[in-house]
Formats: C-alpha cells, sequence, structure tokens
C-alpha cells in the first residue's frame, strides 16, 4: 500500500499489477491492486463509470501506462 496521497505517478513502487477501473464508496476511480488483489493505489479522482473507462482506454491507446514509467 502507498503512503497518504502517494500514486505510482508521483514515485510510489509500482505493484507489478496492471493499472484498472477500481470502485469504491466514493465512486470509480482508476488505480492499482496488489499481487494479493488488496488496494494498493488510487491515481485518479473519483469518476463516473463511464469517464474512468475512456481514461482507462486513453491511457492504453497511448500508451501513456509505458512512457510514465507505470510497467513493472
Amino acid at each position: 500500500m502507498t503512503l497518504p496521497n502517494e500514486t505510482v505517478l508521483t514515485g510510489a513502487a509500482h505493484p507489478g499489477t496492471e493499472l484498472q477501473i477500481l470502485e469504491s464508496p466514493g465512486g470509480y476511480y482508476l488505480g492499482f491492486l496488489n499481487r494479493d488483489g488488496g488496494h494498493y493505489s488510487r491515481e485518479t479522482i473519483y469518476l463516473t463509470y463511464a469517464d474512468a473507462a475512456a481514461m482507462l482506454e486513453m491511457v492504453r491507446l497511448t500508451s501513456l501506462d509505458t512512457i510514465s514509467g507505470l510497467q513493472p
């Protein structure tokens, strides 16, 4: 788990999993789970599911995860 307000994009260690749409009581967001399936980080603000899906597709299409060093 990351420190409060820390994300993979801001320098937290990469958990070795893929960026994905996750859900919490606050809404949907893009984030990472750890290898055991537990919460690791929230990389975005809370979004609607449609906005989270569009953002994830944009990341995948632009290979932003590779450019930003998000690949393990």
